[in-house]
């Protein structure tokens, strides 16, 4: 029987748990790493038969309460829980997703294209639901190598974390919990749920995972979750620190970002990016879209 999305992600989430997490003892050595089935089971109030057809795709969609047991037999945090939900069929939206390539040609609002020009000293972008670079300012333009002179699958902030020899060579972007490569991918999961037939989405993931063992790694995961503020870990020959701080800030419109970088005070860092030349005009001026 061929995996489902469900399937998978139960599996990969009851992985991660070991039994002391949940209070129970190893019990011997065990085959492999996580909670048993049967376990989980008990933790969520379900039969063992019941709870291993859901993992195997073969048990009809389950009710709220039945998943919101499993969410917290396997402590799932509030967004991952809300992915469970939409991964069973419940609290679909009925939005449809953009077409493949749509958020290139969507344009930024004034408001946010002033936004991002009034940082003139921290790199400031935006981001679209598959991290699309859809505009930057001009401190961004030279953190990122550019953009608006690379391909257009360059342009991209997963390239630039998982790719990119800038930002590909900090480990520490790809680690496991509480990297900017973990948020990145789980926010791809949880924005994308609703289209598991997404072509555009699948070649994506399909040409990150062969690119980038990181990413692969991560996305097998299956973490969801919005992306939150962390440290961007950056090798980049103008720069003379190696961490950046970063926050996002999530836009009206469903699955955009900005996410907005500050170097240490008084670090060439931070001067370099306050005398960044104008951006070029592939796009819009000092802010390109």
């Amino acid at each position: 029987m061929s995996e489902t999305p469900l399937g998978a992600f139960l599996r990969a989430r009851r992985a991660r748990l070991a039994p002391s997490d949940v209070g129970l003892a190893a019990g011997g050595r065990r085959r492999t790493p996580g909670l048993r089935r049967e376990e989980v089971a008990a933790r969520a109030g379900i039969s063992p038969d019941y709870y291993a057809r859901l993992e195997q795709g073969r048990q009809r969609v389950p009710t709220g309460p039945v998943l919101d047991g499993i969410a917290d037999a396997l402590h799932l945090a509030d967004a991952e829980r809300a992915y469970l939900h939409r991964l069973a069929g419940l609290r679909r939206t009925r939005t449809p997703g953009p077409r493949p390539g749509a958020e290139r040609r969507e344009t930024v609002s004034a408001s946010t294209l002033a936004l991002l020009d009034t940082l003139d000293a921290a790199p400031a972008f935006v981001t679209g639901p598959t991290f699309d670079l859809l505009a930057w300012n001009r401190p961004a333009a030279l953190l990122m190598a550019e953009p608006a002179r690379r391909p257009p699958h360059e342009r991209n902030l997963l390239w630039q974390v998982f790719c990119c020899p800038y930002g590909s060579r900090g480990a520490d972007n790809h680690a496991p919990e509480r990297s900017i490569g973990a948020d990145l991918v789980a926010s791809l999961r949880a924005h994308h749920v609703d289209r598991p037939a997404d072509r555009a989405l699948a070649e994506l993931v399909g040409r990150f995972s062969a690119a980038s063992p990181a990413f692969a790694a991560l996305w097998s995961q299956h973490r969801a979750g919005p992306p939150g503020p962390g440290r961007l870990h950056v090798r980049h020959p103008a720069l003379d620190t190696d961490v950046l701080e970063y926050t996002v800030l999530a836009l009206p419109e469903p699955g955009r970002y900005v996410f907005a970088c500050l170097a240490p005070p008084g670090s060439r860092a931070r001067r370099a990016f306050a005398t960044a030349p104008p951006a070029p005009r592939g796009g819009a001026g000092s802010v390109s879209r």
